[in-house]
């Protein structure tokens, strides 16, 4: 793949690709924001909040994640960089954050490798967050694109998803019934089902250890603020990722440092049960007796059908280098799953509540706060499907630029990173080192471009509707 032109360079133009139509002209200054099929829609989405944490093969010691090219990170993620609370992971390359006591952020990190124009342009940051399941690893091609361009790059895993996890069993003598390991689990033994909390992790996050939104916001939060060094940070969250971008962008907390949000189909709503409702359990450990069977079952019910789900939801899931990488992303989600704790976590995932805003009223007070967004979204995810894209566009108008993309479905940075960087670096240098920076696109402009990095040569439609 050809890198990214820095920002101190003429904007791209879509040099990354062999432009195979020309411009077909305005359509209008105002997108396209009619309701769609709200119905088809809500049960697109919902389906993001069931295929939850796909569990994997059975490894009692997570493999060495490596991905198509042969490195799971890019070149230099670890190149000298240093800060206190975070060391060089010892299971390969990238870094390990203490978050709090037993329970370790597994993180890339990627320095600028090219310059922009201006004083102290390099102080800025695009932080990335995956989707649920999901890791760091996929973000490979926006490292190497943000650091080209003269940013730092950080992808971090999710709490219990990837490389982050508790460094031991916190909830222990959870085993079965004479204290052999349960049938069906991830390894060969299973964590987090003891009835009594390791008291190391009862203070990690308030009333005690939890995994899925609560903690996720936490941990997006505390992240910018204990490991992120640059002044300007900006957001961006593919799926789930987005949705907790979004909210963390809303709140506040971080002040200023947050300069945009990036959305690439963010799912619009997740969990079951709000925070203070009746819900039996609200994901802290130690869970109730109850909770085992039915989340062990469900978890091994899952775990053998990691590729075909994620092909599911990628439109050119036959297009040789698509495939490429979605075998191994497959494979990084089965090694990272076969965790120990990996069905105690699914089941605190379940229950966890859900957290205010909401990812609407998010977009309305990040628009409210003036505050830059990106969306970038597949036209083609029978998940988050246009609809969802057009909602949000529509909640951040005055403040966003909307692009779709086709052939591309749930993961546009994954499965067309030519056209999801080039929009993406854009956008960056107008938001850092040029205002004034020509636009990759008009509103209401269409482009059909080949992208280099795909086997087949396969044509991508972008389009900006807002």
């Amino acid at each position: 793949m050809l890198p990214v032109a820095p920002f101190s360079h003429a904007p791209p133009a879509l040099s990354l690709f062999s432009v195979r139509a020309s411009l077909q002209g305005l359509r209008s200054a105002s997108p396209p924001l009619s309701p769609g099929r709200p119905l088809k829609a809500l049960l697109g989405a919902s389906a993001t909040a069931l295929l939850v944490l796909v569990p994997g093969r059975r490894l009692r010691k997570l493999r060495r994640r490596v991905s198509e090219d042969g490195s799971r990170h890019p070149t230099g993620a670890t190149s000298g960089w240093t800060k206190e609370g975070c060391e060089v992971c010892s299971q390969g390359p990238g870094y390990i954050w203490e978050w709090g006591p037993g329970v370790q952020v597994h993180f890339d990190r990627l320095a600028p490798t090219g310059g922009t124009a201006g004083s102290g342009s390099q102080d800025f940051a695009v932080v990335m967050v995956h989707g649920f399941g999901a890791e760091s690893g996929y973000f490979d091609q926006q490292l190497k694109a943000v650091a080209a361009a003269g940013g730092t790059a950080y992808a971090m895993d999710l709490f219990g998803q990837g490389g982050s996890w508790p460094t031991d069993d916190p909830a222990p003598n959870g085993g079965s019934p004479g204290g052999s390991p349960v049938e069906g689990g991830a390894g060969d033994e299973e964590w987090g089902w003891g009835n009594s909390l390791d008291p190391r992790f009862a203070g990690s996050h308030g009333a005690g250890l939890a995994f899925g939104e609560p903690a996720w916001l936490e941990q997006l939060t505390a992240f910018v603020q204990n490991v992120v060094t640059e002044g300007r940070v900006y957001l961006l969250g593919n799926s789930l990722g987005g949705y907790l971008a979004a909210k963390v962008s809303a709140r506040g907390v971080l002040g200023n440092r947050v300069s945009g949000l990036i959305l690439a189909n963010a799912t619009p709503f997740w969990g079951w049960f709000d925070e203070g409702g009746l819900a039996p359990w609200d994901g802290h450990l130690p869970a109730p007796w109850w909770v085992r069977p039915i989340a062990s079952t469900w978890f091994k019910s899952l775990r053998s059908n990691i590729g075909s789900m994620l092909g599911l939801v990628y439109a050119r899931a036959g297009d040789l280098a698509v495939q490429g990488r979605l075998d191994a992303l497959a494979g990084r989600i089965s090694d990272a799953a076969a965790h120990p704790m990996g069905a105690a976590a699914f089941a605190s995932i379940l229950f966890a509540p859900r957290q205010s805003p909401s990812f609407g009223d998010a977009l309305d007070q990040v628009a409210a706060n003036g505050l830059p967004v990106l969306l970038l979204y597949g036209d083609d995810d029978p998940w988050v499907v246009p609809f969802w894209a057009q909602r949000a566009a529509g909640r951040v108008r005055e403040v966003g630029e909307y692009y779709g993309l086709s052939p591309a479905g749930h993961c546009p940075h994954h499965e067309a990173p030519d056209a999801f960087n080039e929009v993406l670096v854009s956008w960056l240098r107008r938001r850092e080192a040029d205002p004034d920076a020509p636009e990759v696109l008009q509103v209401g402009t269409v482009v059909e471009c080949r992208s280099e990095t795909s086997g087949q040569g396969d044509l991508i439609r972008m389009e900006r509707r807002l």
